[in-house]
């Protein structure tokens, strides 16, 4: 069984977990009950989550590179709904550059194993799982 499917079996359950080393960090996954009491995964770099990680660097990118596991979150800065009244108030050049901003920021919580997964695959493919640890 490749390393992939491990990880997503071993984060199938209700409070499941697993740990990978990548990039010299242990980073350990934990499904617990989130906001609303919705099931989450939360992760952890070397065994904490700090706040100053949530926040961004240059282009989105960011500034610490434990962050690198954490989810990204993007938004506009002007929801496209408002774009005709930010037209009339700003103008219609100001408005288009008002709505093309898009802001990013890194959280500790993923909704699903199959979303955490494929950002583990396309950012750390060499990744290395450590346990093989089920809690149903």
């Amino acid at each position: 069984m490749n390393k992939w499917k491990q990880l997503e079996q071993q984060l199938s359950g209700v409070f499941a977990s697993a740990t990978i080393l990548a990039d010299g960090y242990e980073v350990s996954f934990y499904k617990r009950l989130g906001k609303g009491e919705r099931l989450v995964i939360e992760t952890y770099v070397d065994g904490y989550i700090k706040g100053e990680w949530f926040s961004t660097g240059e282009n989105g990118t960011p500034k610490h590179p434990e962050a690198r596991f954490f989810r990204p979150h993007k938004c506009r800065l002007y929801k496209l709904k408002d774009y005709s009244k930010l037209k009339r108030v700003f103008g219609k050049k100001k408005a288009d550059k008002m709505v093309e901003l898009i802001t990013v920021a890194y959280g500790p919580a993923w909704n699903s194993p199959r979303t955490l997964i494929s950002h583990l695959k396309k950012n750390f493919p060499d990744l290395e799982l450590v346990t093989s640890e089920v809690a149903s």
